[in-house]
């Protein structure tokens, strides 16, 4: 495992080193946003629809991010979008109503939607196929410090000075942006640059063209709802299911640093072990595990605080089921960025992992308003239990995706 890490170039260890302090101070903030509004607000559709608009304005940030990114280089969207990140959490600090939260939620949507095709494309470019899994895993790794720590620190300053944290968090988000600029080389294939050979597809004309990606992409759809629920709606579910429990008691918190702690410490070692393994099996394993951890969480809380459960066994049960949901999370996560590095031709791998934004467009857009419009009904759990069964079932999906191309002989390199 060491060899391996070692291996790695210079680009992936500054931003994984920038993506963890940064994920820290994101993550302070993220996941507590939705509790606020809801207390804002007093509807959970109107919360919906603010959780909703940064996946649609992600949508076109990707597609334009990633088109950018093979034409002009990757450093430069990397760059452009944490200092749009910079604006959008300075604008946060002032928003306390519907539209300046819808605003602000649309703008950090675009802004970091920049970011992720460039980054993702400078990762293929400067890693062999066979460490791609290394190599996205260790990023998600340094992702999910923030996920780890963040939560847990947020829960302590966040509700005392809100406006503080937005202003700390953007700072730390500059000094990045300026070390990007700084410190980290472009990566942009060199016959792009000087042959005139520009991308001339758009994301739309990729995924129109691409039967193989629109199926991979069919696929994510609802593992990407999955994503969407419980990490932007599960404080609010957990709040129902636990009527009466004070807000500093909610188990959620307790979840996400046990997710983070997870990734850290065995997201790497889970993503060598990966590699060279078949496609389709392991995204059925890891599809399989998320969806039941899914299920178990759509129902379990509830029952358990039914029976009068002491607070203390109801989030040591509540733990052991997030972890299982955390282990198809990293199953899964980095082979879906390796896939895609693999049959993304060179000249076009911004446009495809931009393109790729689609299936977390529309789970990010339909999970909220799904998961709200339940609530609002007093039926959540069956929005968790329903986008669970469907994970499970995408995992056959990516299996049968597997065994075709194969035969076709297009995907050469495992994932």
């Amino acid at each position: 495992m060491f060899t391996a890490l070692k291996q790695l170039d210079r680009n992936i260890w500054i931003r994984f080193v920038g993506e963890t302090i940064t994920g820290v101070m994101m993550f302070m903030i993220a996941p507590f946003l939705v509790l606020y509004y809801s207390e804002q607000l007093d509807s959970y559709f109107l919360v919906g629809l603010i959780m909703a608009t940064g996946p649609i304005t992600s949508l076109f940030g990707s597609f334009l991010g990633g088109y950018l990114a093979d034409l002009y280089g990757r450093k430069p969207l990397m760059v452009i979008s944490i200092v749009g990140d910079v604006v959008a959490l300075i604008g946060f600090s002032f928003a306390d109503s519907f539209w300046p939260l819808l605003l602000m939620n649309a703008l950090l949507g675009l802004t970091n939607s920049l970011f992720h095709p460039a980054a993702s494309a400078m990762v293929a470019d400067v890693t062999p196929p066979e460490r791609l899994n290394e190599s996205f895993g260790l990023l998600r790794m340094g992702h999910n410090v923030g996920a780890a720590f963040g939560p847990l620190i947020g829960s302590a300053v966040l509700f005392v000075d809100r406006t503080l944290i937005f202003y700390a968090a953007a700072a730390v988000f500059f000094v990045y942006a300026l070390v990007l600029l700084i410190f980290i080389q472009e990566t942009k294939p060199d016959q792009i640059e000087h042959t005139g050979d520009e991308p001339k597809l758009s994301a739309f004309t990729v995924l129109r063209k691409d039967n193989v990606f629109l199926i991979f992409i069919a696929a994510g759809v609802f593992i990407s709802m999955g994503f969407a629920l419980v990490e932007s709606m599960l404080p609010v579910f957990l709040k129902e299911a636990l009527p009466g429990l004070p807000n500093d008691k909610n188990p959620f918190p307790y979840l996400m640093g046990l997710n983070g702690i997870m990734v850290v410490l065995f997201q790497f070692p889970i993503a060598a072990r990966l590699s060279g393994k078949a496609f389709g099996k392991v995204m059925l394993l890891g599809a399989c595990i998320f969806g039941i951890g899914m299920i178990l969480l759509a129902f379990i809380p509830s029952y358990l605080f039914s029976l009068g459960t002491e607070y203390l066994v109801l989030v040591t049960v509540l733990l052991v089921i997030y972890a299982l949901y955390t282990l198809g999370e990293m199953i899964m996560s980095p082979v879906q960025m390796t896939f895609i590095a693999l049959i993304a031709p060179e000249h076009l791998r911004g446009t495809y992992n931009g393109a790729a934004s689609i299936q977390w467009l529309i789970g990010g857009v339909t999970a909220p308003l799904l998961g709200s419009l339940f609530l609002d009904s007093g039926n959540g759990q069956y929005a968790l239990a329903g986008v669970g069964v469907a994970c499970c079932m995408s995992g056959l999906v990516y299996l049968a995706l597997d065994r075709s191309i194969r035969r076709a002989k297009r995907l050469s390199q495992s994932a």
